[in-house]
């Protein structure tokens, strides 16, 4: 039986502990256990002060340099750790065991910790002297597991449209590879690379492969936010062209139909101006200038059935002159189009209704039963039966009668 006086709240070091894991846990850079335990070890030292004044600690950084020369990477990597985790030594020391460490890790190939180690070293020394050479090393391993995706398009070349991921069997033995979500890990090692190294020789690259990836798997919008970055900030990049391309499509695929927002197929129309204008590029090669021409029709098709279907609003909702307007909108702004010979048809109709005084009344119901009661209770009275008939005035001429409705006979002027 458990005493009275028992503890039933964890002590003061069991809240420490408890408080170091919720910290690790939401540390940037930690994706797997080993990471984890390093970041709250770090975040023990810092909150804790385990920080110290080394006085050997170049010493050691020689000594595991010379172990890492000889390959026991393993014993490397422990002296390593110790002198990048120590707050005490001085900043340079402490980048290079940093980045040795995740030399260790790489070598050893155990890619994803690598790859968290790489970014923790961008986080703390963002302007240090391993900050290229760190980017670079996340997009060779990047590249490496990009290798599975590149596969995966050889594998399914036969198929058409949008490439959903399909769930496989990872190797738990394989410490080469994320064992989870290793497309996803790989999406946020490369828009990492882009962040810490905007201007590093691999900045290009992987916003180029953001963008692909995402838009293999018909993530429109992450593609074309990937590839618009990439032709705004890299604009003496050799991708820069395929981006554009790639843009203008995902651009126009991004908006979700007609129906919605078409202030991207505004955007994707300016971009194809842009590449025709500035991009000698696609226009020179016949296969990409069909498809700026197809991506051009596309692009004008979806704005036309947008203003259509506004007009189809308007005439749905018994509003016949704005209808008008926009049939009009169509007929003169999307000319060749078979949305422009549908709006013709469409204005001329509505028109011939208004000249005999019956306006569409669109789905109202109480616009429905007005119109009826006008068709049926409503004539005029004919000529013969009046017992006031208009007279002829010597100075006017011959009288002019107006149909019922009040809309002079004849061709309307234009804009009516």
């Amino acid at each position: 039986m458990a005493k009275s006086g028992a503890r039933l709240f964890p002590t003061s070091r069991g809240w420490n502990f408890i408080l170091l894991a919720i910290f690790g846990m939401f540390a940037p850079g930690c994706q797997t256990w080993s990471s984890l335990r390093e970041r709250s070890a770090a975040l023990g030292n810092t909150l804790f002060g385990s920080a110290y004044e080394d006085p050997k600690a170049p010493e050691k950084l020689a000594r595991a340099e010379q172990l890492f020369s000889e390959g026991h990477y393993s014993k490397a990597y422990d002296l390593f750790r110790q002198l990048a985790d120590n707050q005490g030594n001085p900043s340079d020391l402490a980048e290079r065991a940093r980045f040795m460490q995740a030399e260790c890790r790489r070598m050893r190939g155990h890619y994803p910790e690598a790859v968290d180690t790489y970014h923790r070293l961008l986080l703390d020394f963002p302007t240090g002297a391993h900050r290229r050479e760190s980017a670079m090393r996340m997009y060779e391993i990047a590249d490496y597991w990009l290798d599975d995706f590149r596969e995966e398009l050889q594998q399914r070349a036969d198929e058409k449209g949008v490439l959903r991921w399909r769930p496989g069997w990872p190797n738990p033995f394989d410490r080469s590879k994320p064992f989870l979500d290793q497309e996803g890990r790989t999406l946020e090692a490369l828009e990492r690379i882009h962040t810490q190294d905007v201007t590093g020789p691999a900045a290009d690259k992987a916003l180029f492969w953001c963008g692909y990836v995402n838009f293999v798997r018909g993530n429109f919008q992450e593609a074309d936010h990937f590839f618009s970055m990439l032709v705004e900030m890299h604009k003496e990049s050799p991708l820069r062209p395929q981006a554009i391309a790639y843009a203008i499509q995902a651009k126009n695929n991004a908006t979700g139909g007609p129906v919605y927002d078409g202030r991207k197929c505004a955007e994707a129309l300016q971009l194809v101006h842009l590449a025709e204008a500035t991009v000698p590029e696609l226009t020179k090669d016949p296969a990409m200038a069909d498809k700026l021409t197809r991506a051009k029709y596309a692009i004008r098709a979806q704005q036309a059935e947008k203003d259509f279907r506004t007009a189809e609003y308007y005439e749905r909702t018994g509003h016949p002159g704005s209808a008008v307007f926009y049939y009009e909108l169509v007929r003169r702004r999307y000319g060749g189009t078979r949305y422009s010979d549908m709006a013709n048809e469409r204005k001329e109709h509505l028109i011939a209704l208004m000249r005999e005084g019956r306006p569409a009344t669109g789905n109202d119901p109480f616009a429905i039963v007005e119109a009826k009661w006008k068709e049926l209770f409503g004539k005029q009275q004919p000529m013969s039966e009046d017992r006031n008939p208009p007279r002829a005035d010597p100075n006017l001429g011959s009288p002019s009668v107006t149909p019922a409705g009040g809309v002079p006979a004849g061709p309307l002027p234009p804009g009516s």
